[in-house]
């Protein structure tokens, strides 16, 4: 097949770009940081049925906020609240690799 190349070329060509370390490093790092929503509903051994109970919302809303690019500070401290947590807030300035806690109403500690 013309045009076609092995992954093991493509990656080799990546990987010999300048920075690719790094940038991999990084992007390692952010991914082992970060956790979508439903992955941990899951780790809790949390079903989206429960989770809408505990909201006393629908099954199908829980599905939609886990899947939403953009939701409601509230509503996600309302989430987190229903597993067990709390949402922390931190600004993270890299330039000097500062990090701010944030804190949002007047109710809030």
């Amino acid at each position: 097949m013309a045009g076609h190349r092995k992954w093991a070329e493509i990656r080799g060509d990546l990987e010999n770009r300048p920075g690719y370390t790094e940038r991999a490093v990084k992007l390692r790092e952010q991914t082992l940081e970060e956790i979508r929503l439903f992955e941990l509903r899951r780790a809790e051994a949390v079903s989206q049925i429960e989770m809408a109970g505990r909201l006393n919302i629908t099954q199908a809303a829980i599905s939609k906020f886990e899947n939403a690019d953009d939701v409601r500070v509230s509503t996600l401290r309302e989430y987190l609240e229903a597993l067990g947590a709390r949402l922390e807030l931190v600004a993270v300035f890299e330039d000097d690799d500062r990090r701010v806690p944030i804190n949002l109403g007047k109710d809030a500690a």
